[in-house]
């Protein structure tokens, strides 16, 4: 019998709980649950028939979500999504844009080859999901080119394109459904008359029209408002939006440096409540987090340079679309492979857990939240080994769910 070596037991609330990091399950067991799983990977356990009915059918259960094994277990360490940035122009002038730095509407954007290339390369380092992102990726001309290869011949399962839709182009829009599976739309305000808060003003209907016409030519559209204390009490205004106009939507906190101008936009103790109750009671998702609506999920780490990766406009790639900085340049796809990448160069990244996170190690919720992200914390401390600032979103969130799902059951 062979044992998931990522697989961690710990606590939460006095629950005995097993966490696979592998696939995701989190399996709540009692006492004797316990004592008969420890007995298992110490290999107390060796004739099946010996068992009895109760203990038999935990044993399948560990087998049918892969604790145990037969077989060695093969390691998951592989690239499963990543962002791929197709130009640095933009005609917006968004507060804590992620991907804004000096060669914005400046520099050269990759080729269409060097572009194609890229995506060959994710395809064969095993990327299931692929988000396309920028800049605005409605202003390349051969935007189209791009997708049809990405999805009809690298079969990419997943594919989300990043649009902040005022880019009305007809054209595209029309054939974009056939080779993306989401479009995703920043969205700011929740009407024409609410105003602006950290995106250029005037631009509600616009967006809105996008919205429609992108309906109208089947894509699924999903609006990603992006939270901050100037707009964490009037969440629901976007909900209410989403379901007007048909379509769905997550959420996106505000992730950008913790000072200067940023400082007024950044979420208060107050606000952080807020949205942790709000997410609850919604069951919605925030984006880069492991907040995914009332479900409890095994993470140890939000997987930066390990099951993700960023590839800027100029080809250099990064651990993720929120540290792409030089410092932790993994190389270029016109030089190496992305597994080659990952393999002699990506060190750094490929030894981080919530385990050797400062100030996490002793939080029960650890394996639920996985430590929160990497680029925060960087961003906060300039240290990619300190807590999430966000940290008390999360405990506070998986306070509430933990509570309501355990009263419940």
């Amino acid at each position: 019998m062979y044992i998931n070596p990522d697989v961690a037991y710990a606590k939460v609330k006095d629950i005995d709980m097993l966490f696979n990091f592998d696939n995701g399950v989190v399996a709540g067991i009692d006492q004797r649950g316990l004592a008969f799983y420890k007995d298992v990977i110490s290999h107390q356990v060796s004739e099946k028939n010996q068992l009895t009915d109760e203990e038999s059918d935990f044993f399948n259960y560990l087998i049918e979500n892969e604790f145990i094994s037969d077989s060695p277990f093969i390691k998951k360490d592989q690239v499963v999504t990543a962002y791929l940035h197709l130009t640095n122009r933009c005609n917006l002038h968004c507060v804590g844009c992620y991907s804004y730095d000096e060669k914005r509407n400046r520099d050269e954007d990759l080729t269409l080859e060097d572009m194609l290339n890229g995506i060959r390369l994710l395809k064969d380092a095993g990327i299931e999901n692929l988000v396309f992102s920028g800049g605005e990726p409605l202003l390349r001309r051969d935007l189209i080119k791009i997708l049809r290869f990405a999805k009809v011949e690298c079969q990419i399962p997943n594919i989300v394109l990043i649009t902040n839709g005022t880019v009305y182009n007809k054209t595209i829009i029309s054939e974009m459904s056939k080779f993306v599976d989401t479009v995703s739309v920043s969205v700011d305000s929740y009407s024409a008359e609410c105003p602006s808060f950290i995106r250029d003003s005037g631009i509600f209907n616009r967006i809105m029209d996008t919205v429609s016409l992108l309906k109208e030519n089947g894509n699924n559209v999903n609006l990603i408002p992006t939270v901050h204390h100037l707009n964490a009490d009037k969440l629901l205004e976007y909900v209410n939006l989403a379901e007007k106009m048909g379509v769905s939507v997550s959420f996106s906190i505000l992730s950008a440096c913790f000072e200067g101008e940023m400082k007024r936009f950044l979420p208060n103790a107050k606000d952080i409540r807020s949205i942790s109750n709000f997410m609850i009671d919604s069951d919605l998702s925030l984006e880069d987090s492991a907040i995914r609506g009332e479900t409890l999920q095994a993470e140890n780490y939000c997987g930066a340079g390990k099951t993700m990766i960023s590839i800027g406009t100029d080809g250099n790639v990064y651990p993720c679309h929120m540290l792409m900085e030089e410092k932790f340049c993994l190389g270029n796809i016109k030089d190496h492979t992305i597994v080659h990448m990952r393999e002699n160069i990506n060190k750094l990244f490929s030894s981080i857990s919530v385990d050797n996170v400062k100030g996490c190690n002793r939080c029960e919720y650890k394996y639920l939240c996985g430590g929160g992200c990497r680029a925060r914390a960087y961003m906060k401390h300039r240290d990619i080994y300190k807590k999430d600032p966000y940290c008390e979103l999360f405990f506070n969130y998986y306070e509430n769910l933990t509570t309501n799902l355990f009263l419940n059951n």
